[in-house]
């Protein structure tokens, strides 16, 4: 037998109005203490209802069986300006039904019995009345299957939600977890509702791999990214996440519209130890969809930070900065990608994307980090030092040229870096690069010594001519 439903239904709080989320336009829904109205309006219909107490349906869902001594249930429904209304109250011997077609009471027998029959079940299909105790009375009958089906009966997005927080709150073994997650996110149309239903059984969730792929897999069929982030944010808080569920994670976050949501996603997945290189390589090229410059160098940032990332991911990360736009956060990214050593192949490409950067200040930032933090061969030496000959700035030009002469250098190296001292058109700059190199010249072979003295006769000015030259004899 269908057992008491209770009328306090705790989940509804204090003024609830679910017009603000959008689905149920015309619904309102106040709970008062023990009291609960419930006012529905569409075009030319409206369905009010007012309760209070505690009430038992037959398992029909068709009739009162009994009402708590305080228990008060009116119900009103008008359809094209013809109003009925059904008002059930407790007395000494059971129950008080009356019944009215507009302001006339009727006899109860039989036209009442006959509005009341088609009337609650309309009610509790477009109410939380008596959720729990209808799921409970599904759920014994056929399990999890039973009140799915149901729920997709019921007529609003938050009584589907409500009736499947309940669903969860069952002896559901965890391997059904992922078919109701997928049945749910299937029935509920709402954003706001799919993404409470998710969050406030994500602790059950996170028990299963399944379920917890599944939850991921429904933010797809969200519009929102503010709550598509909030459950995937909520769902990463398990210990551990499959590979698979974190390609999941990344097609929704692939979808987003919102720079900043996907960035939460992406760095706060990038917060999981248990990441390989194959995923982080996936997250980078993830990030070429990110528009700002900040938010993609936020992310790429975050990326290179991982240990252990193979030249498969520092390949695309170079490819991911190519499309920032500003220097800043360009040459931020390079420099943290330099952090570890890198092949000579990503060195050559690196170089070759400072190109793109239109500061000198910043291209030369770049080009003295690898200098400092790389190893490098005479191959890449020699790009490095034409990028730095072709800076416009003699200043920073410079200070990169000087910097590669604080290091051991062949011959080669020497040679090179010599000739793009030439292409410095100041005298007193270049006069500061040759004086700089003049302690490594004397025992040097003579085409460097040769290369000195080509640029060296590069100077027109007779004063610093003069102090490269006593700089070279002195040594």
């Amino acid at each position: 037998m269908f057992k008491v439903k209770s009328l306090l239904v705790t989940l509804l709080l204090t003024t609830i109005v679910i017009s603000h989320y959008g689905q149920e336009a015309n619904v309102q829904i106040k709970q008062d203490h023990n009291k609960i109205v419930i006012k529905n309006r569409s075009g030319l219909s409206s369905f009010d209802v007012e309760l209070r107490g505690k009430i038992e349906l037959t398992d029909d869902d068709k009739d009162i069986k009994s009402m708590s001594p305080d228990g008060y249930l009116e119900v009103k429904k008008t359809v094209f300006g013809s109003r009925r209304t059904l008002i059930v109250s407790p007395e000494a011997n059971g129950l008080k039904k009356e019944y009215y077609e507009g302001r006339t009471k009727v006899p109860f027998e039989p036209a009442g019995r006959v509005w009341m029959a088609e009337v609650l079940p309309e009610l509790v299909r477009s109410t939380t009345i008596g959720a729990e105790s209808r799921v409970d009375r599904f759920f014994k009958k056929g399990g999890p299957p039973a009140v799915l089906s149901e729920i997709d009966r019921l007529a609003s997005n938050y009584v589907k939600s409500h009736y499947a927080n309940l669903l969860m709150k069952q002896a559901i073994k965890p391997s059904d977890y992922s078919r109701v997650i997928d049945h749910i996110a299937g029935t509920l149309n709402s954003n706001y509702y799919l993404a409470g239903f998710l969050k406030n059984n994500m602790s059950k969730f996170v028990k299963s791999n399944d379920a917890l792929e599944a939850a991921f897999r429904a933010t797809n069929e969200m519009d929102s990214d503010h709550y598509k982030t909030e459950v995937i944010k909520t769902g990463l808080e398990s210990e551990f996440i499959t590979n698979n569920a974190v390609k999941i994670i990344m097609k929704s976050a692939g979808s987003m519209d919102s720079d900043h949501y996907k960035t939460e996603v992406l760095t706060s997945l990038l917060r999981k130890e248990n990441l390989d290189d194959e995923i982080i390589g996936e997250m980078i090229n993830t990030s070429k969809t990110i528009d700002s410059d900040y938010y993609r160098s936020v992310v790429l940032n975050r990326a290179l930070n991982k240990n252990g990332l193979s030249n498969t991911s520092f390949q695309r990360a170079l490819e991911s900065v190519k499309d920032i736009d500003s220097d800043h956060y360009k040459s931020e990214v390079l420099t943290s990608l330099l952090r570890d050593p890198i092949t000579d192949d990503l060195q050559m490409t690196l170089i070759n994307i400072t190109g793109s950067i239109d500061s000198d200040h910043y291209s030369s930032m770049v080009l003295e980090v690898i200098l400092e933090k790389q190893k490098i061969n005479d191959q890449v030496f020699t790009q490095l030092m034409t990028r730095a000959g072709s800076l416009d700035s003699d200043h920073y030009a410079t200070l990169i040229l000087k910097d590669a002469l604080s290091h051991p250098l062949s011959d080669n190296n020497m040679v090179t870096l010599l000739e793009a001292a030439g292409r410095i058109e100041s005298d007193h700059y270049l006069s500061e690069v040759l004086i700089t190199a003049a302690p490594k010249i004397r025992n040097s072979h003579e085409r460097v010594k040769d290369a000195f003295n080509l640029a060296a006769k590069k100077i027109d000015s007779e004063t610093y001519y003069g102090r490269v030259m006593r700089a070279i004899n002195d040594n």
